[in-house]
């Protein structure tokens, strides 16, 4: 079932030689983080969204913007529930944190949004990008923001105050955490640790590994930007992260992306 929402107001992209993806992840009330959606620009320049077949048991309930969840919603601009999420371009600083994340000032919205995390304070929504593949090297690539750096204590903050671009992390995993059991902490290679590799990313990085003989020091994880640590408290580091994948199928090709 299709629905056409091309009267919206939002950005229009230019058509593509491929089709982009974003996945919208919901945090439960337990903290698990639980991808429900994915946004797509198809080929023609076209938006669409879609619920994933998770969605309705782990939501109940539907997203206002898109209120049925067995329906594709379709746009030829941005929807405003993404829109809105975007850092605003008419901020003064906008070209410096743009620069700051890698990105040109006129970065398309979904650039914007896989950099930013397309958070709001008003509830527990985010938006992701999918790992990018590079079939030759048979290596996975993404961009992440570190999860839980102000729980961390001063002792993370005062580590994470002292990192620049270009540095290295090294994972490790806490089979002892109580909200996820693959949970994997990012930390310095000597020092506390920082916070946590996104849970919608752990059960792939821990495939990997396997295929590795249980060896994490192959995930490489480097710093992109350092933000104040009296700003926005989940953009305070975000890290691009690089790890073998010597699968024929791509790392969300799961059930929980289904």
């Amino acid at each position: 079932m299709a629905h056409d929402a091309s009267r919206g107001t939002g950005t229009i992209v230019r058509a593509r030689a491929d089709t982009r993806v974003l996945y919208v992840a919901w945090q439960q009330p337990d903290r698990t983080i639980t991808p429900v959606g994915r946004l797509t620009i198809e080929v023609d320049g076209t938006y669409e969204f879609r619920y994933l077949t998770r969605a309705a048991a782990v939501m109940g309930r539907p997203l206002t913007s898109f209120p049925a969840f067995d329906v594709a919603y379709r746009s030829e601009r941005l929807f405003p529930f993404f829109e809105n999420r975007m850092v605003p371009v008419a901020r003064s600083d906008y070209a410096d944190w743009a620069a700051s994340v890698g990105l040109e000032p006129d970065a398309d919205p979904f650039e914007v949004l896989a950099s930013s995390g397309g958070p709001r304070a008003t509830d527990t929504l985010e938006v992701f990008a999918p790992p990018a593949l590079d079939r030759v090297r048979r290596l996975a690539s993404g961009r992440i923001l570190v999860r839980g750096v102000r729980h961390r204590g001063e002792a993370a903050q005062i580590a994470v105050d002292a990192l620049r671009p270009g540095d290295r992390l090294e994972v490790r995993p806490e089979p002892t955490n109580d909200v996820d059991r693959l949970a994997l902490l990012v930390q310095p290679r000597t020092g506390v640790p920082l916070g946590w590799i996104p849970m919608y990313l752990c059960p792939a990085l821990h495939r990997s590994s396997e295929a590795s003989g249980g060896d994490f020091s192959r995930v490489e994880v480097t710093v992109r930007h350092v933000g104040d640590r009296h700003g926005p408290s989940h953009f305070r580091l975000l890290c691009d992260v690089v790890f073998p994948w010597p699968f024929d199928n791509e790392p969300f090709d799961t059930p929980d992306f289904a």
